[in-house]
Parts: structure tokens; C-alpha cells; sequence
């Protein structure tokens, strides 16, 4: 199986990003990859997954749901 380079990284705020590899989207929060989108392409039903713990904190919860907003119609992590 081939693997994609990772495209640029975009930054949500100070140490909240995100990027594309692998067919996935990727949200970080520091060092921890807090959730994944799968299947986001061409009007599919996207597959989130939020990383078991996650969010630790109110600032990567704040993150976590404007990375969703972006790529996805969930407004808030909580109704996933």
C-alpha cells in the first residue's frame, strides 16, 4: 500500500492543527492526534473518530469542534 506525503499543516491556533495523509484528515493537539475524518471526498458520509480521552481540555475541545466545523456539518464533538 502506498502512502501519501503529508500536504502542508494547518494551523487552528497554537499547537491545534490539522492535515491531510492517507485518505484521512488529522487533528493534533500538541503531540496527540485527537481525531480523524475518513471518507470526507466527493459528497461521501464522513467517518469521524475521536482519539479514546479526547479532548483533555476546554482549548482542544474549542479546536476540536472548529476542525469538525470545517470539514464536516458536526457543530459540537458531543453529538458525534
Amino acid at each position: 500500500m502506498e502512502t501519501k506525503e503529508i500536504n502542508t499543516i494547518k494551523n487552528l491556533g497554537v499547537n491545534q492543527h490539522y492535515f491531510f495523509t492517507d485518505n484521512k484528515i488529522v487533528f493534533q493537539s500538541y503531540n496527540t492526534i485527537v481525531c480523524t475524518i475518513e471518507n470526507y471526498e466527493n459528497g461521501n458520509k464522513p467517518i469521524i473518530k475521536i482519539t479514546e480521552g479526547q479532548p483533555q481540555s476546554k482549548t482542544t475541545a474549542k479546536y476540536l469542534n472548529k476542525f469538525l466545523q470545517l470539514h464536516t456539518s458536526v457543530k459540537n464533538y458531543k453529538n458525534i
